[in-house]
C-alpha cells in the first residue's frame, strides 16, 4: 500500500494527461478533465507528505545504480508546496487560456510536469534526482515555448542550453560520487574522510560545481539570463510555476548536496563557502537593481526573481540551522508571493494588452481585485509584517550573522538595500494603478473572472496567515535543520 501511494503522485497525472490527449478533449471537458487530474494528484502527494510513514520504493538496476523513492522531511515540504501551487496555477490556466489556440498542449505538459515534480521531490538518491531532474527540463521547455513565436523559440533554447549546463555540472558530481564509492543515497550521511582521502581538494572543487550547476535553475549568477528570457514571453501560468516552483527544484538540488552528501561541516568556513555566499549575494543585490531599471512588467518580476531565490541560496549557503529554517520558508512564501505577482500581471495582460509600468496608470481603479491581491504580495515580498516575507527574512539574516565569520554583516546589509529596492520597484506598480492623480479619468471596470482570482485570493491569505502563525512551521524546519546538520 505504501508503493502504491509513492507511486500515484507520480504516474496518475502522466497517464490521464495522456489519456485526454489521446482523447482530443476541447472546451470545457478539457479544462474539467485537466483541473480533475491536477486535483487529485495533488491529494495523493498531500497524503504522502502528512502521513508519518510513506515507505520506500526502490528498483535496483545494479550496486550503484537504483531509482528509489521515499519521503523525508524535505520531501514533504516540497511535496505540500505543489499540492498547493498546481493547482491553483491550473485553475487560473483554464481561464487565461480560454481563447488560446492550443490549450491542451500546454496543460498536456502543465499536468506530467506536475508528476515528475511529485518524482523528483521524493528521490532518494542522485540518480533518480538527475533522472527527473533532467526529465523536468525537457517537460518545461514547451511551456516556455507556447506561443511559438520568434522570441519565445529564442527564450525556450536559451532555458535549454542554460539547464543542460548546469546539469553537466550536477553530473559530473553524480559520476565523482560513484567513483569514491559513495551510494548517493541521502540517507546513507555524507562522504567519509576515508573515501575522500588523498581527493580532499578535488572534492571541494566538485562540490562547488554541483552547488553552481543546480543553481543555474535557481537564477544564481553568472548563468542568472534564462529568466529574464524566458517570463516575458511564456503564458502568465508557466511564468508563475517557472519561478514559484521550478527555481526551486535548482534549490532542492542544493540541499540535498549540502546536508546529504557533501556535508556542511566540510564545507562550513571553506573558500567553497566563501565563493558560494559571494555569487548568492551578488545575485542578491544585481537582481533587485536589474529589477528596479526593468520598464517592462513580466520581465521586472523576472528580475526579482533572480533576486528573491538567491536569499534562499543565500540562507542554505550560511550552512547554519537557522539560515536553513529561513531558507525553506522563503521558498514557501516566495512561491506564494510571486505566484501572485505573475497572475496579476498576467490579470493586466490578459485584459488590457498593457506590458510595460509606465502604462499601468490608473489600472488600479479598473481592476480592484487583482491590484488588492498585486499589493499583498508585492508587501510580503518587500518583508513588510505581519507578512510571511518579514518572517522569512528575519531568519536569513539572522542565519548571516549566525555564521561567525569576520564580515557577517555584509549579508543582513545587503539583504535590506535589497528590500528597499523591491519597495522601489513594486510599490511604484502599485502606486501608479491606484493613485494616478486628480485629473486622471479611469476607463471602464474590466477585471478578469473568477477562476483568475481564487488562486490570488488563497495565495494572498496564506501570506499573511502563515506570517501570523508561523510557530509551527519554524518549529519543524528547525527540527529539521537539527537533523540534517
Amino acid at each position: 500500500m505504501s508503493n502504491l501511494l509513492l507511486v500515484l503522485p507520480v504516474l496518475l497525472p502522466i497517464v490521464l494527461a495522456l489519456a485526454w490527449w489521446g482523447m482530443k478533449l476541447r472546451g470545457k471537458a478539457l479544462n474539467a478533465a485537466t483541473l480533475m487530474t491536477i486535483f487529485v494528484s495533488a491529494v495523493l502527494a498531500a497524503v504522502n507528505a502528512l502521513l508519518p510513514q510513506a515507505g520506500e520504493l526502490t528498483l535496483r538496476w545494479t550496486d550503484m545504480l537504483s531509482l528509489t523513492l521515499r519521503v523525508d522531511g524535505v520531501s514533504r515540504v516540497y511535496l505540500l508546496l505543489i499540492a498547493v501551487i498546481w493547482p491553483g496555477v491550473g485553475l487560473y490556466a483554464t481561464e487565461y487560456l480560454e481563447h488560446d489556440r492550443h490549450p491542451g498542449r500546454f496543460y498536456l505538459f502543465y499536468t506530467i510536469t506536475q508528476g515528475i515534480l511529485h518524482a523528483l521531490s521524493m528521490s532518494g538518491n542522485l540518480v533518480t534526482f538527475y533522472m527527473f531532474y533532467e526529465a523536468m527540463t525537457l517537460l518545461t521547455v514547451p511551456l516556455v515555448l507556447h506561443n511559438m513565436d520568434k522570441e519565445a523559440v529564442a527564450a525556450a533554447i536559451k532555458y535549454l542550453i542554460y539547464s543542460v549546463i548546469g546539469a553537466s555540472a550536477a553530473l559530473i558530481g553524480i559520476f565523482f560520487v560513484g567513483s569514491v564509492e559513495g551510494s548517493g543515497d541521502f540517507t546513507s550521511g555524507v562522504l567519509t574522510a576515508e573515501q575522500l582521502a588523498g581527493k580532499e581538494n578535488l572534492a571541494l572543487a566538485i562540490f562547488l560545481a554541483m552547488l553552481m550547476g543546480f543553481g543555474v535553475k535557481a537564477g544564481m549568477f553568472p548563468l542568472h539570463g534564462w529568466l529574464p528570457t524566458a517570463h516575458p514571453v511564456a503564458p502568465a501560468p508557466a511564468s508563475a510555476v517557472l519561478s514559484g516552483v521550478i527555481t526551486k527544484m535548482g534549490v532542492l538540488g542544493a540541499v540535498r548536496v549540502l546536508y546529504s552528501i557533501a556535508g556542511v561541516e566540510r564545507l562550513r568556513g571553506t573558500w567553497v563557502q566563501m565563493t558560494l555566499l559571494a555569487l548568492s549575494l551578488i545575485t542578491i543585490l544585481m537582481g533587485s537593481l536589474l529589477a528596479f531599471k526593468e520598464k517592462k512588467l513580466k520581465k521586472r518580476l523576472a528580475y526579482s526573481s533572480v533576486s528573491q531565490v538567491s536569499y534562499v541560496l543565500f540562507g542554505l549557503f550560511t550552512m547554519t540551522e537557522v539560515g536553513f529554517v529561513g531558507a525553506i520558508l522563503h521558498v514557501i512564501f516566495h512561491s506564494l508571493m510571486k505566484n501572485t505577482l505573475f497572475m496579476g500581471a498576467g490579470n493586466i495582460i490578459h485584459k488590457t494588452e498593457k506590458n510595460y509600468v509606465n502604462e499601468l496608470d490608473g489600472l488600479g481603479k479598473q481592476m480592484p481585485w487583482t491590484y488588492a491581491f498585486f499589493t499583498v504580495a508585492s508587501l510580503g515580498l518587500v518583508g513588510i509584517p505581519p507578512t510571511g516575507g518579514f518572517i522569512s527574512k528575519w531568519n536569513l539574516a539572522q542565519g548571516a550573522l549566525a555564521t561567525g565569520i569576520s564580515y557577517s554583516w555584509v549579508g543582513p546589509t545587503a539583504l535590506l538595500i535589497s528590500a528597499v529596492l523591491t519597495a522601489a520597484y513594486l510599490f511604484t506598480i502599485v502606486i501608479r494603478g491606484c493613485f494616478p492623480g486628480e485629473k486622471f479619468v479611469a476607463g471602464p471596470k474590466c477585471e478578469v473572472g473568477w477562476r483568475m482570482l481564487v488562486p490570488m485570493a488563497v495565495y494572498s491569505a496564506l501570506i499573511v496567515m502563515l506570517g501570523m502563525i508561523s510557530g509551527p512551521m519554524i518549529q519543524y524546519l528547525t527540527a529539521l535543520a537539527a537533523s540534517l546538520m
